[in-house]
């Protein structure tokens, strides 16, 4: 399925969302906000699952090792942002810390 396909179909279920149209504002739109924050975030989880297993070969290298961190952690912060980026899930933000 297409992003644009993704989105549209996304961002129609949650605006039928109290939870989620409650935190809209005239300059944004929640639905689309964590409509496009979904898609990137199943994006991003598809990679993570990709690239954890590579940590359980027994012959990687130390270069290997700390790319694959590397990779991990931009993943993780890419889900951070979006996590960030949506009023919806604003309580996160305090069991975070």
């Amino acid at each position: 399925m297409e992003y644009i396909e993704k989105l549209r179909i996304i961002t129609r279920n949650l605006e039928k969302c109290e939870r989620v149209t409650k935190h809209s504002t005239k300059e944004e739109n929640q639905a689309d906000t964590l409509a496009n924050a979904l898609i990137d975030i199943e994006d991003a989880l598809k990679k993570i699952n990709e690239q954890i297993p590579k940590l359980y070969l027994n012959d990687l290298k130390s270069e290997e090792t700390d790319d694959l961190i590397l990779e991990l952690g931009e993943e993780l912060r890419h889900i951070l942002y979006h996590i960030n980026d949506t009023s919806v899930y604003d309580y996160l933000k305090t069991i975070s810390g």
